[in-house]
């Protein structure tokens, strides 16, 4: 069969949206980097460097020189998929194989790329050998009663599918559910080891100053958490909504905070969550509280304020007096609040009934007027720099001059725009716009038209881009399929 309809029929399966073979050659290693889950394990292989694991995420590695984890091994980096259901190792050669939904693979490590092969040399497979962790020491919480199983503190069971042992001695054991754990040399205790996120669809992405924390809505399996990975220490952690007092869901659409504070505000489909970073300890404000609806969609800290975007209006937050306050008034009484931006002494939403704006210290929200095109519809995405309003709708792009001198510009498809519909944008350094569409990750130069769309081809891990956060000379991108980190700015890299 030819695999352009093996291709086809995976599709139409589900099983992955991403098709490309190979690493583009135009980018250089750490241009395009992905975070995904990695926490349900098909296969293993230990060679000389490395301990490499077959994921649903794809092919987690942990360097066994430097004693850490790496990013794991996706299409970002040249598979063809990321659901790796075998692995491979020619210590010959130094050659991985990886055989995927849409195809096998092999990775070069000295090269750092990924090329099509054949055939799965099945003579080269590790074989997981079988494991029994009854009487061994477990952490708090797990036990191993059930044969074949780990049982966690919640009672949830995680099969375990066997081990491979590495030259020093270390078993690495691997299970469906709860990645892999480590028993070092003579020890008779299991060691949990934890990387990546949760789950993939990544919605919401905060940067802290040590930190960065990622949620999405998973309302697929149930499964869901917050997800926070400490940058300096390598560590990962998840906050499971059900586990945690006070935290009515982990269904998380936005995250804000100040870089070091003590709070960090979560905006989700049950409400809004606090979370005290210093006793990781949340709270939830929901109806009770005095929202006007539970289901919040947008935050903007504004000083001692915290405004809050919901499926029906807009409230308020005085954070001194932990006070809410309800700021709807007639012009966005019931409208579903996207986005929210702030500008000198004006704060803008982005609604289903178009672009409004509150002048302080006036009361009143009003409609921001313009001729019929992308402000008068419903606006998703806002950003803005000293003097220009970014509005991204399901019409396109409309840049707003603040000062009032220039008229509203407006880039729309098929011209300019790969999908017309924005879900969230940002400016880099000059004056680049980014936007997140369902058709890939959009560059555009106001000045002079130029634009220029990012696809899986490129290394996104897929089209469907939610969330934008700019990090210097990089951007991270929150997609259905995890989060990338993209070094937009290479000096070195022509696109």
């Amino acid at each position: 069969m030819k695999r352009s309809v093996l291709v086809a029929i995976a599709c139409a399966l589900g099983i992955v949206a991403v098709s490309r073979a190979e690493m583009n050659p135009r980018y250089f290693t750490g241009d395009w980097v992905a975070y995904t889950s990695v926490r349900y394990v098909h296969a293993a292989v230990v060679t000389l460097d490395y301990v490499y694991f077959g994921t649903r995420g794809g092919v987690a590695r942990y360097d066994r020189h430097r004693d850490r984890w790496l990013p794991a091994l996706t299409s970002a980096e040249g598979l063809p998929a990321n659901n790796v259901r075998r692995l491979a190792y020619d210590d010959a050669t130094d050659e991985l194989w990886a055989e995927t939904p849409l195809g096998i693979s092999v990775y070069r490590p000295t090269f750092r790329e990924w090329q099509d092969a054949r055939d799965f040399p099945d003579s080269l497979e590790q074989p997981w050998q079988r494991f029994d962790v009854r009487g061994l020491s477990l952490p708090f919480g797990f036990d191993a009663i059930t044969s074949g199983y780990l049982t966690d503190p919640q009672l949830r069971s995680y099969e375990i599918l066997g081990f491979v042992k590495d030259s020093w001695g270390t078993s690495w054991i691997g299970t469906w559910g709860q990645f892999v754990w480590t028993i070092p040399p003579a020890s008779f205790g299991l060691m949990r080891q934890e990387w990546g996120l949760f789950q993939n669809n990544v919605q919401a992405v905060f940067l802290d100053s040590a930190a960065i924390f990622f949620g999405g809505p998973n309302y697929y399996d149930g499964a869901n958490a917050l997800t926070v990975w400490d940058t300096i220490s390598g560590d990962w952690r998840y906050f499971e909504a059900r586990y945690n007092e006070g935290f009515a869901s982990d269904n998380i659409e936005r995250i804000v905070g100040e870089r070091g504070g003590r709070y960090l505000w979560q905006a989700t489909d049950r409400g809004l969550v606090r979370m005290d970073r210093r006793s990781a300890d949340f709270r939830t404000y929901g109806l009770r509280e005095g929202l006007v609806d539970e289901r919040v969609h947008a935050l903007a800290l504004d000083g001692d304020i915290l405004w809050i975007g919901t499926e029906s209006g807009i409230d308020g937050l005085y954070i001194p007096r932990d006070s809410l306050f309800h700021a709807t008034t007639d012009a966005v009484r019931n409208s579903r609040i996207y986005d929210i931006e702030l500008t000198s002494d004006v704060v803008w939403l982005a609604t289903d009934r178009g672009l409004m704006r509150l002048a302080k210290p006036t009361p009143e929200w009003r409609r921001y007027y313009t001729y019929e095109g992308p402000l008068a519809g419903r606006i998703r995405a806002l950003t803005s720099t000293g003097r220009k309003l970014y509005a991204g709708s399901d019409r396109g792009i409309a840049i707003v001059d603040l000062a009032g001198r220039d008229p509203v510009e407006v880039f729309e498809s098929p011209s300019i725009l790969p999908d017309d519909n924005i879900y969230d944008l940002a400016v880099t350094a000059d004056s680049i716009v980014w936007a997140a569409t369902a058709s890939g990750l959009l560059r555009l130069v106001p000045a002079t038209h130029e634009r220029r769309v990012f696809t899986t081809d490129d290394g996104l891990l897929d089209l469907f881009v939610q969330r934008i956060v700019v990090d210097g000379d990089y951007l991270w991108l929150g997609t259905a399929k995890g989060a990338n980190r993209f070094r937009w700015k290479n000096p070195f890299r022509v696109d």
